[in-house]
């Protein structure tokens, strides 16, 4: 009987050495931000890095963003096709082409509510909106 206690007991703890280590794990797959500005994207996990908005099929994921002012967007385009950012407002931003795969960015100086939208795919609503504080 104490050899089927011992066992049982190195059992649990192997068992939790093992659990300890995958919370570990998990714990640091989570999202972070490494900007200086704060901000970030709202609503719950399983989005874009925080302060990126992803342009993927012909929509902008998050389409709402709240950040701080002074903070830069990165316009990630995971299609295959070109999209841009473009402000509502003429002359406040335009990233013009973002060639599929890749990349721009924009920073945001002044506070407001900004909206947006993509000059190829507007009709298809492709829009967002930028809330600086």
């Amino acid at each position: 009987m104490k050899h089927i206690l011992k066992h049982l007991n190195s059992l649990s703890i192997v068992g939790a050495i093992g659990t300890a280590a995958i919370i570990f794990m998990i714990a640091g797959c989570g999202p972070s931000s490494t900007s200086p500005y704060g901000g970030g994207n709202t609503g719950t996990g399983g989005g874009p890095p925080a302060n990126t908005v992803n342009m993927q099929n012909v929509s902008f994921v998050p389409n709402t963003l709240t950040i701080t002012k002074g903070t830069t967007i990165t316009w990630q385009n995971k299609d295959s096709y070109s999209h841009t950012s473009t402000s509502d407002t003429p002359g406040l931003w335009d990233t013009g082409d973002i060639p599929g795969g890749s990349s721009k960015t924009t920073t945001f100086n002044t506070a407001g509510t900004f909206h947006y939208h993509c000059t190829y795919h507007a009709s298809m609503g492709m829009t967002g909106t930028i809330i600086v504080q």
